[in-house]
């Protein structure tokens, strides 16, 4: 018996930094391995990562006889490859590959040839199999008790992966790539719901981590910033969502470590003077620094933004 599903094959989740990808993905992954809940693998690319990480690659291992250690050499698979002889050899259950950060590694080196096997048929089976190495032909044999001159991806073997599209300039994906994916897009405020009630009391001020985002976004918009570089609802506090009430030391040590940090280097790095005028004076022009943000943070919290950013979070209530 073949597995049957109407979800997708090859996954991409993208959207902007805490928009809910990864979640999604774990609530999607549930739902398919319902019955067959180990029957997945988890890799995180990263620069270095490669196709002998991914696909596998002869490594030295140490053989022990009586009283002396030997090396020799033997193939070991990847991840990819771990994963397809599990689902060949029980095609009637489904078996998923996640790759977190898909674009913080090279694609096109990591994938290599087995690039070719993301294009699928009808029956989700690859439409193009590829030539099996001599290794990867030793392996499956002795795994699967049968020959492989090609390789192909089976219809049961599904690849989702995330990606962070405020990071889509470490390494670039092609078209060609790309295509062979569908893309499941997180807008910026996807699932906001859930965040709602999330509140902190600042020097007697009830602040909703919602509309403090939000407020935030709608500065940075103001200063052309592309909505991947923006703060989605679980870009932080998203663990308080049940409880909804967040400590003051808590919440501060979470946003100056985190949100005014990202501010500060990355998505607000040319703007962090107008972004942060009321930790100095409006006619301050010089730069300020994240300690004295950090440090007027203790006192004036929210009083750091500026006008616009303290009109619409405070004065609106």
């Amino acid at each position: 018996m073949i597995f049957e599903s109407d979800k997708k094959r090859n996954v991409i989740y993208f959207g902007a930094p805490g928009t809910g990808k990864s979640y999604t993905l774990e609530d999607d992954k549930n739902k398919l391995l319902l019955g067959y809940e180990n029957n997945y693998a988890r890799v995180t690319f990263h620069p270095d990562y490669s196709y002998a990480n991914f696909v596998g690659t002869y490594k030295p291992v140490p053989i022990k006889e009586k009283n002396e250690t030997h090396i020799t050499y033997e193939y070991v698979p990847g991840p990819f490859i771990r994963l397809l002889v599990k689902a060949l050899d029980k095609p009637s259950e489904p078996f998923l590959l996640i790759i977190e950060e898909i674009n913080r590694a090279n694609v096109a080196a990591v994938f290599g040839d087995i690039f070719q096997l993301l294009d699928r048929e009808e029956d989700y089976t690859s439409r193009y199999p590829i030539d099996a190495s001599l290794d990867a032909q030793k392996y499956l044999k002795s795994e699967l008790k049968k020959s492989f001159d090609q390789i192909e991806i089976p219809g049961n073997m599904f690849i989702w992966a995330t990606m962070n599209s405020a990071d889509q300039g470490v390494f670039p994906m092609d078209t060609a790539f790309k295509r062979r994916w569908d893309f499941k897009y997180f807008g910026i405020n996807e699932n906001e719901k859930e965040i709602n009630q999330i509140k902190v009391t600042l020097h007697d001020k009830e602040i909703y981590w919602n509309k403090l985002r939000k407020v935030i976004n709608k500065e940075l918009t103001r200063y052309k910033i592309n909505e991947d570089k923006h703060l989605g609802p679980f870009f932080a506090f998203e663990e308080y969502a049940k409880v909804g009430e967040i400590p003051v030391d808590e919440f501060a040590d979470i946003f100056k470590n985190k949100i005014i940090m990202y501010l500060f280097e990355d998505a607000a790095r040319s703007k962090r003077n107008k972004l942060f005028n009321g930790v100095k004076e409006e006619e301050y022009e010089g730069n300020i620094s994240y300690s004295e943000i950090c440090e007027k943070f203790d006192e004036i919290d929210v009083g750091i933004f500026n006008k616009n950013i303290r009109k619409n979070v405070v004065d609106d209530d």
